[in-house]
Protein backbone atom coordinates (compact mmCIF):
# COMPACT_ATOMS: atom_id res chain seq x y z
CA UNK A 1 0.00 0.00 0.00
CA UNK A 2 2.71 2.58 1.04
CA UNK A 3 4.38 1.78 -2.30
CA UNK A 4 1.12 2.76 -4.15
CA UNK A 5 0.75 6.16 -2.36
CA UNK A 6 4.24 7.02 -2.94
CA UNK A 7 3.84 6.31 -6.71
CA UNK A 8 0.63 7.91 -6.53
CA UNK A 9 1.94 11.00 -4.69
CA UNK A 10 5.07 11.19 -7.48
CA UNK A 11 2.28 11.10 -10.26
CA UNK A 12 0.31 14.05 -8.45
CA UNK A 13 3.30 16.30 -7.36
CA UNK A 14 4.69 15.75 -11.03
CA UNK A 15 1.21 17.93 -12.29
CA UNK A 16 0.72 19.96 -9.96
CA UNK A 17 4.19 21.76 -8.94
CA UNK A 18 4.35 23.00 -12.57
CA UNK A 19 3.81 26.00 -13.76
CA UNK A 20 1.66 24.28 -16.59
CA UNK A 21 -0.55 22.63 -14.10
CA UNK A 22 -2.28 26.51 -13.03
CA UNK A 23 -1.53 27.83 -16.45
CA UNK A 24 -4.48 25.34 -17.47
CA UNK A 25 -6.64 25.76 -14.54
CA UNK A 26 -6.63 29.28 -15.42
CA UNK A 27 -6.74 28.48 -19.43
CA UNK A 28 -9.98 26.37 -19.23
CA UNK A 29 -12.28 29.67 -17.95
CA UNK A 30 -10.28 32.08 -20.10
CA UNK A 31 -10.56 29.98 -23.20
CA UNK A 32 -14.25 28.87 -22.30
CA UNK A 33 -15.14 32.62 -22.16
CA UNK A 34 -13.03 33.48 -25.66
CA UNK A 35 -14.91 30.41 -26.80
CA UNK A 36 -18.56 32.05 -25.75
CA UNK A 37 -17.72 35.57 -26.73
CA UNK A 38 -15.69 35.25 -30.27
CA UNK A 39 -18.72 34.64 -31.89
CA UNK A 40 -20.26 37.97 -30.46
CA UNK A 41 -17.22 39.59 -31.67
CA UNK A 42 -17.16 38.75 -35.06
CA UNK A 43 -20.29 39.61 -35.41
CA UNK A 44 -19.89 43.06 -34.33
CA UNK A 45 -16.64 43.40 -35.82
CA UNK A 46 -18.17 43.10 -39.27
CA UNK A 47 -18.13 46.00 -41.59
CA UNK A 48 -21.86 47.84 -42.71
CA UNK A 49 -22.66 45.70 -45.72
CA UNK A 50 -23.99 48.44 -47.95
CA UNK A 51 -26.32 46.84 -50.82
CA UNK A 52 -28.78 48.54 -53.65
CA UNK A 53 -31.96 47.70 -55.37
CA UNK A 54 -32.86 48.19 -59.34
CA UNK A 55 -36.47 47.25 -59.74
CA UNK A 56 -37.63 46.54 -62.77
CA UNK A 57 -40.93 45.32 -62.33
CA UNK A 58 -42.32 48.98 -61.32
CA UNK A 59 -44.08 47.45 -58.32
CA UNK A 60 -42.07 50.01 -56.27
CA UNK A 61 -40.53 46.86 -54.44
CA UNK A 62 -37.46 49.25 -53.16
CA UNK A 63 -40.06 51.27 -51.22
CA UNK A 64 -41.08 48.27 -50.07
CA UNK A 65 -37.88 46.67 -48.97
CA UNK A 66 -37.13 49.73 -47.10
CA UNK A 67 -40.47 50.50 -45.39
CA UNK A 68 -40.29 46.63 -43.93
CA UNK A 69 -36.64 46.30 -43.07
CA UNK A 70 -37.43 49.53 -40.89
CA UNK A 71 -40.06 46.94 -39.29
CA UNK A 72 -38.37 44.39 -39.08
CA UNK A 73 -35.83 46.15 -36.95
CA UNK A 74 -38.46 47.85 -34.72
CA UNK A 75 -40.31 44.50 -34.14
CA UNK A 76 -36.73 43.14 -32.90
CA UNK A 77 -36.03 46.12 -31.04
CA UNK A 78 -39.63 45.85 -29.22
CA UNK A 79 -38.75 42.10 -28.76
CA UNK A 80 -35.83 42.90 -26.64
CA UNK A 81 -37.43 45.37 -24.53
CA UNK A 82 -40.10 42.64 -23.91
CA UNK A 83 -37.28 40.45 -22.78
CA UNK A 84 -35.49 42.66 -20.83
CA UNK A 85 -38.34 44.09 -18.82
CA UNK A 86 -39.12 40.44 -18.06
CA UNK A 87 -36.41 40.47 -15.26
CA UNK A 88 -37.62 43.90 -13.94
CA UNK A 89 -40.26 43.63 -12.36
CA UNK A 90 -44.28 41.87 -12.76
CA UNK A 91 -46.27 41.66 -16.04
CA UNK A 92 -47.64 45.19 -15.37
CA UNK A 93 -44.83 46.58 -15.51
CA UNK A 94 -43.93 45.00 -19.09
CA UNK A 95 -47.11 45.99 -20.35
CA UNK A 96 -46.35 49.61 -19.13
CA UNK A 97 -42.93 49.26 -20.81
CA UNK A 98 -44.33 48.20 -24.08
CA UNK A 99 -47.39 50.87 -24.25
CA UNK A 100 -45.05 53.57 -23.93
CA UNK A 101 -43.02 51.81 -26.51
CA UNK A 102 -45.66 51.39 -29.09
CA UNK A 103 -46.97 54.90 -28.54
CA UNK A 104 -43.63 56.87 -29.90
CA UNK A 105 -43.14 55.53 -33.64
CA UNK A 106 -39.23 56.61 -33.55
CA UNK A 107 -37.76 53.20 -32.26
CA UNK A 108 -34.57 54.84 -30.55
CA UNK A 109 -36.32 57.43 -28.65
CA UNK A 110 -39.32 54.48 -27.78
CA UNK A 111 -36.78 52.40 -26.48
CA UNK A 112 -35.66 54.85 -24.33
CA UNK A 113 -39.29 55.77 -23.09
CA UNK A 114 -40.00 51.95 -22.15
CA UNK A 115 -37.54 51.76 -19.76
CA UNK A 116 -38.23 55.09 -18.38
CA UNK A 117 -41.90 53.78 -17.65
CA UNK A 118 -40.23 50.91 -15.21
CA UNK A 119 -37.47 53.34 -13.70
CA UNK A 120 -34.65 51.98 -15.99
CA UNK A 121 -34.20 55.59 -18.25
CA UNK A 122 -30.23 54.25 -19.77
CA UNK A 123 -30.70 50.64 -20.23
CA UNK A 124 -32.50 51.49 -23.61
CA UNK A 125 -29.06 53.07 -24.78
CA UNK A 126 -27.62 48.92 -24.72
CA UNK A 127 -29.76 47.72 -27.41
CA UNK A 128 -29.07 47.60 -31.04
CA UNK A 129 -31.37 50.29 -32.22
CA UNK A 130 -29.56 51.06 -35.56
CA UNK A 131 -29.56 47.83 -37.16
CA UNK A 132 -26.20 48.44 -39.63
CA UNK A 133 -25.26 45.51 -40.30
CA UNK A 134 -26.70 45.69 -43.50
CA UNK A 135 -27.92 49.25 -45.13
CA UNK A 136 -29.77 49.66 -48.24
CA UNK A 137 -28.77 52.54 -50.30
CA UNK A 138 -30.04 54.03 -53.68
CA UNK A 139 -28.08 52.10 -57.02
CA UNK A 140 -25.55 54.10 -58.44
CA UNK A 141 -26.91 52.62 -61.73
CA UNK A 142 -29.72 51.41 -63.75
CA UNK A 143 -28.94 47.93 -64.34
CA UNK A 144 -25.95 45.45 -62.48
CA UNK A 145 -23.54 45.87 -64.98
CA UNK A 146 -23.11 49.26 -63.93
CA UNK A 147 -23.06 48.38 -60.62
CA UNK A 148 -20.15 45.76 -60.92
CA UNK A 149 -17.60 48.41 -60.17
CA UNK A 150 -18.38 49.26 -57.24
CA UNK A 151 -18.90 45.43 -55.83
CA UNK A 152 -15.50 44.66 -56.82
CA UNK A 153 -14.16 48.06 -55.25
CA UNK A 154 -13.44 49.50 -58.35
CA UNK A 155 -15.83 52.39 -57.65
CA UNK A 156 -17.59 53.30 -54.31
CA UNK A 157 -20.22 54.96 -53.16
CA UNK A 158 -20.41 57.86 -50.45
CA UNK A 159 -22.05 56.88 -46.85
CA UNK A 160 -22.05 58.30 -43.45
CA UNK A 161 -18.90 56.21 -42.96
CA UNK A 162 -17.20 57.66 -45.83
CA UNK A 163 -16.47 55.91 -49.17
CA UNK A 164 -17.53 52.07 -49.17
CA UNK A 165 -17.47 49.84 -51.96
CA UNK A 166 -21.15 48.05 -52.39
CA UNK A 167 -21.57 44.42 -50.86
CA UNK A 168 -24.38 43.33 -52.81
CA UNK A 169 -26.80 44.40 -55.38
CA UNK A 170 -30.37 42.93 -56.09
CA UNK A 171 -32.37 43.45 -59.52
CA UNK A 172 -35.75 42.68 -59.75
CA UNK A 173 -37.09 41.30 -63.27
CA UNK A 174 -40.61 40.82 -65.23
CA UNK A 175 -40.89 36.41 -65.58
CA UNK A 176 -43.11 34.65 -67.96
CA UNK A 177 -43.11 32.12 -65.31
CA UNK A 178 -43.15 33.01 -62.35
CA UNK A 179 -44.22 36.16 -60.54
CA UNK A 180 -40.39 37.72 -61.06
CA UNK A 181 -37.19 36.96 -61.46
CA UNK A 182 -35.10 37.82 -58.59
CA UNK A 183 -31.06 38.61 -59.48
CA UNK A 184 -28.41 38.39 -56.70
CA UNK A 185 -24.76 40.12 -57.38
CA UNK A 186 -22.43 40.17 -54.80
CA UNK A 187 -18.58 39.11 -54.17
CA UNK A 188 -19.47 36.93 -51.08
CA UNK A 189 -20.78 33.53 -52.58
CA UNK A 190 -20.88 31.99 -49.00
CA UNK A 191 -22.88 34.66 -46.80
CA UNK A 192 -26.10 34.04 -48.17
CA UNK A 193 -28.26 35.76 -44.88
CA UNK A 194 -28.87 39.31 -46.51
CA UNK A 195 -29.95 37.89 -50.10
CA UNK A 196 -32.44 35.30 -47.64
CA UNK A 197 -34.02 38.41 -45.93
CA UNK A 198 -34.45 40.38 -49.31
CA UNK A 199 -36.21 37.72 -50.92
CA UNK A 200 -38.00 36.48 -47.93
CA UNK A 201 -39.27 40.81 -48.08
CA UNK A 202 -40.37 40.49 -51.15
CA UNK A 203 -41.97 36.65 -51.09
CA UNK A 204 -44.30 38.54 -48.46
CA UNK A 205 -44.87 41.47 -50.17
CA UNK A 206 -46.13 39.19 -53.15
CA UNK A 207 -48.34 37.34 -50.50
CA UNK A 208 -50.43 40.33 -49.14
CA UNK A 209 -50.56 41.91 -52.48
CA UNK A 210 -52.39 38.24 -53.69
CA UNK A 211 -54.36 38.62 -50.49
CA UNK A 212 -55.79 41.67 -51.52
CA UNK A 213 -56.38 40.92 -54.81
CA UNK A 214 -58.69 38.26 -53.90
CA UNK A 215 -60.95 41.09 -52.19
CA UNK A 216 -59.80 41.11 -48.83
CA UNK A 217 -59.17 44.08 -47.18
CA UNK A 218 -55.77 45.15 -45.50
CA UNK A 219 -57.26 45.17 -41.91
CA UNK A 220 -58.24 41.35 -42.97
CA UNK A 221 -54.95 40.40 -44.43
CA UNK A 222 -53.51 41.62 -41.22
CA UNK A 223 -55.29 39.83 -39.12
CA UNK A 224 -54.98 36.12 -41.06
CA UNK A 225 -51.42 36.55 -41.48
CA UNK A 226 -51.28 37.88 -37.82
CA UNK A 227 -53.37 34.82 -36.77
CA UNK A 228 -51.11 32.93 -33.51
CA UNK A 229 -51.64 30.58 -31.40
CA UNK A 230 -51.86 30.90 -27.73
CA UNK A 231 -49.79 27.54 -26.19
CA UNK A 232 -49.22 27.25 -22.96
CA UNK A 233 -46.90 23.83 -21.94
CA UNK A 234 -47.91 22.24 -18.84
CA UNK A 235 -45.78 19.74 -16.11
CA UNK A 236 -46.75 16.40 -16.88
CA UNK A 237 -45.91 15.35 -13.11
CA UNK A 238 -48.07 13.88 -10.99
CA UNK A 239 -46.92 15.78 -8.04
CA UNK A 240 -47.28 19.10 -10.10
CA UNK A 241 -50.70 21.39 -10.30
CA UNK A 242 -52.87 21.48 -12.95
CA UNK A 243 -51.67 24.74 -14.53
CA UNK A 244 -48.25 24.90 -13.49
CA UNK A 245 -46.47 25.76 -16.53
CA UNK A 246 -42.79 24.63 -17.82
CA UNK A 247 -40.48 27.00 -17.13
CA UNK A 248 -36.50 27.47 -17.87
CA UNK A 249 -36.08 26.14 -14.82
CA UNK A 250 -37.80 22.77 -16.04
CA UNK A 251 -35.43 22.79 -18.95
CA UNK A 252 -32.27 23.61 -16.81
CA UNK A 253 -31.61 19.90 -15.78
CA UNK A 254 -31.28 18.64 -19.44
CA UNK A 255 -28.95 20.95 -20.85
CA UNK A 256 -27.11 20.84 -17.72
CA UNK A 257 -26.92 17.34 -17.92
CA UNK A 258 -25.85 17.57 -21.47
CA UNK A 259 -22.66 20.00 -20.47
CA UNK A 260 -21.31 17.50 -17.70
CA UNK A 261 -21.25 14.64 -20.19
CA UNK A 262 -19.35 16.75 -22.59
CA UNK A 263 -16.96 18.25 -19.39
CA UNK A 264 -16.69 14.56 -18.41
CA UNK A 265 -15.66 13.61 -21.95
CA UNK A 266 -13.00 16.53 -22.03
CA UNK A 267 -11.59 15.11 -18.98
CA UNK A 268 -11.54 11.42 -19.09
CA UNK A 269 -9.81 11.86 -22.78
CA UNK A 270 -7.74 14.72 -21.59
CA UNK A 271 -6.03 13.02 -18.65
CA UNK A 272 -5.81 9.44 -20.43
CA UNK A 273 -3.82 10.72 -22.65
CA UNK A 274 -1.54 12.44 -20.08
CA UNK A 275 -1.16 8.72 -18.89
CA UNK A 276 -0.31 7.66 -22.37
CA UNK A 277 2.62 10.49 -23.13
CA UNK A 278 3.64 10.04 -19.49
CA UNK A 279 4.42 5.93 -19.66
CA UNK A 280 6.07 6.25 -22.99
CA UNK A 281 8.22 9.27 -21.77
CA UNK A 282 8.96 7.19 -18.32
CA UNK A 283 9.78 4.08 -20.52
CA UNK A 284 12.13 5.51 -22.91
CA UNK A 285 13.91 7.27 -20.02
CA UNK A 286 14.23 3.80 -18.21
CA UNK A 287 12.25 5.05 -15.28
CA UNK A 288 9.92 2.81 -15.80
CA UNK A 289 12.81 0.04 -14.69
CA UNK A 290 13.68 1.87 -11.31
CA UNK A 291 9.93 1.92 -10.53
CA UNK A 292 10.04 -1.80 -10.92
CA UNK A 293 12.90 -2.30 -9.06
CA UNK A 294 11.35 -0.79 -6.00
CA UNK A 295 7.45 -1.98 -6.61
CA UNK A 296 5.24 -4.13 -8.11
CA UNK A 297 3.49 -4.07 -11.56
CA UNK A 298 -0.14 -3.48 -10.00
CA UNK A 299 1.10 -1.24 -7.54
CA UNK A 300 2.56 1.12 -10.17
CA UNK A 301 -0.79 0.86 -12.34
CA UNK A 302 -2.85 1.44 -9.48
CA UNK A 303 -0.40 4.42 -8.37
CA UNK A 304 -0.52 6.29 -11.92
CA UNK A 305 -4.38 5.83 -11.73
CA UNK A 306 -4.40 7.22 -8.44
CA UNK A 307 -1.93 10.26 -9.08
CA UNK A 308 -3.36 11.78 -11.49
CA UNK A 309 -6.92 10.87 -10.96
CA UNK A 310 -6.25 13.44 -7.32
CA UNK A 311 -4.73 15.85 -9.74
CA UNK A 312 -8.22 15.96 -12.05
CA UNK A 313 -9.92 15.61 -8.56
CA UNK A 314 -8.23 18.75 -7.74
CA UNK A 315 -9.02 20.68 -11.08
CA UNK A 316 -12.45 20.13 -10.17
CA UNK A 317 -12.69 21.50 -6.76
CA UNK A 318 -11.12 24.58 -7.72
CA UNK A 319 -13.02 24.90 -10.00
CA UNK A 320 -16.30 24.15 -8.37
CA UNK A 321 -14.86 26.55 -5.17
CA UNK A 322 -14.53 29.35 -7.70
CA UNK A 323 -17.67 28.53 -9.52
CA UNK A 324 -19.92 27.80 -6.02
CA UNK A 325 -18.73 31.66 -5.23
CA UNK A 326 -19.42 32.89 -8.58
CA UNK A 327 -23.23 31.22 -8.46
CA UNK A 328 -23.63 32.86 -4.95
CA UNK A 329 -22.41 36.37 -5.67
CA UNK A 330 -24.35 35.93 -8.61
CA UNK A 331 -27.76 34.74 -6.89
CA UNK A 332 -27.90 37.88 -5.01
CA UNK A 333 -27.49 40.24 -7.35
CA UNK A 334 -29.99 38.34 -9.71
CA UNK A 335 -32.57 37.67 -6.76
CA UNK A 336 -33.17 41.31 -6.29
CA UNK A 337 -34.02 41.49 -10.09
CA UNK A 338 -35.37 37.76 -10.68
CA UNK A 339 -35.43 35.11 -7.84
CA UNK A 340 -36.74 32.07 -10.69
CA UNK A 341 -33.01 33.00 -11.87
CA UNK A 342 -31.98 31.79 -8.92
CA UNK A 343 -33.32 28.25 -8.94
CA UNK A 344 -31.48 28.22 -12.62
CA UNK A 345 -28.15 28.90 -11.76
CA UNK A 346 -28.82 26.49 -8.47
CA UNK A 347 -29.40 23.29 -11.16
CA UNK A 348 -26.32 24.04 -11.95
CA UNK A 349 -24.94 22.29 -8.16
CA UNK A 350 -27.76 19.84 -7.70
CA UNK A 351 -26.12 17.15 -5.86
CA UNK A 352 -27.89 14.58 -7.41
CA UNK A 353 -26.07 15.36 -10.92
CA UNK A 354 -22.98 16.44 -9.44
CA UNK A 355 -22.75 13.03 -7.44
CA UNK A 356 -23.51 10.91 -10.52
CA UNK A 357 -20.99 12.78 -12.69
CA UNK A 358 -18.15 12.02 -9.83
CA UNK A 359 -19.05 8.60 -10.03
CA UNK A 360 -19.12 8.46 -13.62
CA UNK A 361 -15.91 10.38 -14.16
CA UNK A 362 -14.10 7.45 -11.99
CA UNK A 363 -15.33 4.78 -13.62
CA UNK A 364 -14.88 6.39 -17.05
CA UNK A 365 -11.38 7.44 -16.27
CA UNK A 366 -10.52 4.22 -14.47
CA UNK A 367 -11.36 2.16 -17.96
CA UNK A 368 -9.68 4.66 -20.40
CA UNK A 369 -6.70 5.54 -18.09
CA UNK A 370 -5.83 1.97 -17.63
CA UNK A 371 -6.34 1.31 -21.21
CA UNK A 372 -4.05 3.91 -22.07
CA UNK A 373 -1.54 3.40 -19.30
CA UNK A 374 -1.63 -0.39 -21.17
CA UNK A 375 -0.87 1.22 -24.47
CA UNK A 376 1.99 3.31 -23.29
CA UNK A 377 3.64 0.45 -21.99
CA UNK A 378 3.63 -1.26 -25.18
CA UNK A 379 4.96 1.88 -27.01
CA UNK A 380 8.67 3.08 -27.45
CA UNK A 381 7.49 6.39 -29.60
CA UNK A 382 4.26 8.39 -29.76
CA UNK A 383 4.67 7.49 -33.35
CA UNK A 384 3.85 3.75 -31.89
CA UNK A 385 1.19 4.75 -30.08
CA UNK A 386 -0.68 6.23 -32.68
CA UNK A 387 -1.32 3.79 -34.72
CA UNK A 388 -3.20 1.74 -31.78
CA UNK A 389 -4.73 4.87 -30.47
CA UNK A 390 -6.96 5.00 -33.34
CA UNK A 391 -9.78 2.48 -32.58
CA UNK A 392 -10.40 3.87 -28.88
CA UNK A 393 -10.17 7.76 -30.62
CA UNK A 394 -13.29 6.34 -32.52
CA UNK A 395 -14.67 4.83 -29.64
CA UNK A 396 -14.12 7.76 -27.49
CA UNK A 397 -15.79 10.10 -30.21
CA UNK A 398 -18.79 8.45 -30.87
CA UNK A 399 -20.48 8.91 -27.55
CA UNK A 400 -20.53 13.23 -28.46
CA UNK A 401 -23.25 12.52 -31.23
CA UNK A 402 -25.49 10.91 -28.41
CA UNK A 403 -25.04 13.64 -25.71
CA UNK A 404 -26.05 16.20 -28.35
CA UNK A 405 -29.21 14.24 -29.58
CA UNK A 406 -30.17 13.02 -26.54
CA UNK A 407 -31.45 16.51 -25.48
CA UNK A 408 -34.39 16.01 -27.77
CA UNK A 409 -34.39 12.36 -27.76
CA UNK A 410 -33.16 10.87 -25.00
CA UNK A 411 -36.31 8.26 -24.83
CA UNK A 412 -34.60 7.29 -28.60
CA UNK A 413 -33.92 3.17 -28.42
CA UNK A 414 -30.65 4.03 -30.03
CA UNK A 415 -29.95 6.53 -26.96
CA UNK A 416 -31.14 3.95 -24.48
CA UNK A 417 -28.77 1.22 -25.85
CA UNK A 418 -25.80 3.37 -26.23
CA UNK A 419 -26.30 4.34 -22.00
CA UNK A 420 -25.68 0.33 -22.21
CA UNK A 421 -22.26 0.60 -23.56
CA UNK A 422 -19.84 0.33 -21.00
CA UNK A 423 -17.13 2.64 -22.77
CA UNK A 424 -19.93 4.97 -23.61
CA UNK A 425 -21.99 4.62 -19.99
CA UNK A 426 -20.62 7.71 -18.34
CA UNK A 427 -21.33 9.97 -20.52
CA UNK A 428 -24.87 9.16 -22.48
CA UNK A 429 -26.62 8.03 -19.15
CA UNK A 430 -25.54 11.59 -17.53
CA UNK A 431 -27.40 13.05 -20.43
CA UNK A 432 -30.45 10.52 -19.68
CA UNK A 433 -30.49 11.17 -16.18
CA UNK A 434 -32.81 14.41 -15.95
CA UNK A 435 -35.14 12.13 -18.03
CA UNK A 436 -35.85 10.16 -14.92
CA UNK A 437 -34.51 6.82 -16.45
CA UNK A 438 -36.15 3.16 -14.97
CA UNK A 439 -34.41 2.77 -12.57
CA UNK A 440 -33.46 -1.14 -13.28
CA UNK A 441 -31.91 0.82 -16.03
CA UNK A 442 -29.51 2.83 -14.21
CA UNK A 443 -28.76 0.35 -12.20
CA UNK A 444 -28.11 -1.94 -14.23
CA UNK A 445 -25.90 0.01 -16.91
CA UNK A 446 -24.04 1.00 -13.79
CA UNK A 447 -23.53 -2.32 -12.45
CA UNK A 448 -21.94 -3.31 -16.15
CA UNK A 449 -19.92 -0.16 -16.43
CA UNK A 450 -18.22 -1.20 -13.03
CA UNK A 451 -17.72 -4.75 -13.85
CA UNK A 452 -16.00 -3.89 -16.74
CA UNK A 453 -14.16 -1.32 -15.61
CA UNK A 454 -12.62 -4.14 -13.36
CA UNK A 455 -12.35 -6.26 -16.13
CA UNK A 456 -10.88 -3.43 -17.96
CA UNK A 457 -8.36 -3.20 -15.11
CA UNK A 458 -7.35 -6.67 -14.64
CA UNK A 459 -6.47 -6.88 -18.74
CA UNK A 460 -4.62 -3.50 -18.70
CA UNK A 461 -2.68 -4.84 -15.83
CA UNK A 462 -2.05 -7.98 -17.57
CA UNK A 463 -1.00 -6.36 -20.82
CA UNK A 464 1.32 -3.68 -18.64
CA UNK A 465 2.91 -6.53 -17.11
CA UNK A 466 4.11 -7.74 -20.61
CA UNK A 467 4.55 -4.32 -21.93
CA UNK A 468 7.09 -2.88 -18.96
CA UNK A 469 9.13 -6.24 -18.92
CA UNK A 470 9.25 -5.43 -22.87
CA UNK A 471 7.87 -8.83 -23.76
CA UNK A 472 5.38 -6.88 -26.20
CA UNK A 473 5.28 -3.92 -27.86
CA UNK A 474 3.31 -2.60 -30.96
CA UNK A 475 4.54 -4.81 -33.32
CA UNK A 476 3.19 -7.57 -30.92
CA UNK A 477 -0.49 -6.50 -31.59
CA UNK A 478 -0.36 -5.83 -34.98
CA UNK A 479 1.57 -8.98 -35.20
CA UNK A 480 -1.91 -10.60 -33.37
CA UNK A 481 -4.02 -8.85 -35.70
CA UNK A 482 -2.36 -10.15 -38.71
CA UNK A 483 -2.67 -13.26 -37.60
CA UNK A 484 -6.37 -12.91 -36.82
CA UNK A 485 -7.07 -11.58 -40.08
CA UNK A 486 -5.50 -14.48 -41.75
CA UNK A 487 -7.72 -17.01 -39.61
CA UNK A 488 -10.84 -15.31 -40.38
Amino acid sequence: MRAIYLIARREYLSYVATWGFWLGLLSVPVFATLGASIPGWIESSQPTRYFAVIDETGMGLEQVIRDRRVEARREAVRDQVETLTRFIGEEAERQAALDAFDANPNTSQAASDAFEAVGFPGLGENLDLEGRDAVMVGAPGADLNDLRPYISGDATIETSEGPRALYAAFAFRPSDTHPLEVVYLSENVTNRDLRNEIVRIVREHLRDQALLERGLTAAEVDTLLGLRLDVTSLLASPDADADTEVTTLDRAPFIVAIILGFILWLAIFSVANMLLTSMIEEKGGKIIEVLLSTARFHEILIGKLGGVAAMSLTLFAIWGVVGGVLTALGGAALSTVNPDLVGVLGVVFDPVLLGAALIFFIAGYLMYGAIFLAMGSLCDTLQDAQTLMSPVIWTLMLPLLFLFFSLEASDSTVVRIASWVPVWTPFVMMARLPADPPLWEVLGAGALMVFTTVLVLWAAAAVFRQGALRQADADTVRRWFKLGGKKG
